[in-house]
């Protein structure tokens, strides 16, 4: 798979390129080895994972995530930067790709500084066109905290829609209380028409 996302990487990377030159605050670039140090170090704000099912607030926790996700074939990784200081604020990926079913889940998380000011919904909007100019996929879906509304608000802005089907109750670090979670997703079709009636 790693071989398989390697030739979109070059195509990703200039399309990220004109991301930096559009009105957003901030863009996601692909994300290179001079990056992990620095995410490695903001990853532990407990702002981030305030709704997350396992947070990763604690260093040695996030390194393990952070060095899981890394060793990851199936997943697409960007950095979140700022658009005027460069600086990295976050971070996003496509994972769990399918190019069989033309398929992935979307992830995002953004240091507590750059939350409440938009960016989330730029930086999903810039990750859906990679996913479906660049690796032509079909669906992108994400499960999210019933109680994270703030991140609900700002897919459904985007065109997701829920699937009450798909809903589900997961596991959390804390043993006697599941996690309902949406699941939210997005097709191609729909993210176009949505960036039509926007720009109408």
């Amino acid at each position: 798979m790693m071989k398989v996302l390697e030739q979109y990487r070059q195509p990703a990377n200039m399309l990220c390129q004109s991301f930096r030159h559009s009105e957003c605050q901030a863009y996601i670039s692909p994300l290179i080895d001079a990056d992990i140090a620095t995410l490695k170090q903001i990853g532990t704000d407990p702002t981030i994972w305030r709704f997350a099912r396992f947070p990763k607030s604690e260093q040695a926790v996030f390194n393990r995530y952070f060095e899981s996700l890394l060793k990851d074939p199936s997943s697409f990784l960007f950095t979140v930067r700022d658009k005027n200081t460069q600086e990295v604020i976050g971070f996003t990926r496509l994972k769990s790709i399918d190019f069989n079913h033309k398929r992935a889940e979307i992830g995002t998380w953004l240091m507590g500084t750059s939350q409440g000011k938009g960016i989330n919904k730029y930086i999903k909007k810039q990750l859906l066109t990679v996913a479906f100019e660049i690796l032509k996929l079909e669906e992108v879906y994400c499960y999210v905290n019933r109680e994270n509304q703030p991140s609900v608000k700002s897919l459904l802005s985007l065109g997701f829609v829920i699937n009450e089907d798909k809903n589900r109750l997961s596991p959390t670090h804390k043993k006697e209380v599941d996690m309902a979670q949406y699941y939210i997703h997005i097709s191609a079709d729909r993210f176009a028409q949505t960036l039509w009636q926007q720009q109408a």
